[in-house]
């Protein structure tokens, strides 16, 4: 999976150079966004993956964080939710990487969405995350 990801990557690098470069190759307006979510769908199904039991509680977890609409629970739900993430992983420096990755490839703010418009970003960014936690399969 993360060679997959490595390719969707360079190809994109290669598109826009090609792009840059006036030879009339145009990235998709939404390239970006796919990029993030390939990312962000990547690090929940590895970390599901190498540690089956951490699905219950994140699927729990995403339940609640889908109810909850107010900035003030996002972020809390949010920072609780990375922190969490984080020390599930920490002893494994491959998803701790990947996680930091993904982190700096969305620009979120790990205290979570500062404005009620920054809401709908984050929603699709752990929504993309539980694409890939559910991607996996139930008995791992």
């Amino acid at each position: 999976m993360f060679k997959k990801l490595t390719v969707i990557i360079m190809s994109i690098a290669f598109l826009a150079i090609i792009g840059c470069a006036g030879l009339g190759i145009n990235l998709a307006n939404n390239a970006t966004t796919v990029l993030q979510n390939s990312a962000t769908s990547t690090v929940g199904y590895l970390i599901v993956k190498n540690n089956p039991k951490f699905r219950d509680p994140m699927v729990q977890w995403y339940q609640t964080f889908k109810t909850v609409k107010d900035l003030t629970s996002i972020q809390t739900m949010f920072k609780e939710g990375i922190a969490k993430l984080s020390q599930s992983v920490s002893s494994d420096p491959f998803l701790t990487l990947q996680i930091q990755n993904a982190i700096s490839l969305l620009e979120i703010n790990i205290e979570g969405p500062q404005t009620e418009l920054d809401i709908g970003k984050y929603q699709g960014i752990v929504d993309a995350f539980m694409m890939g936690v559910l991607a996996t399969s139930y008995n791992i």
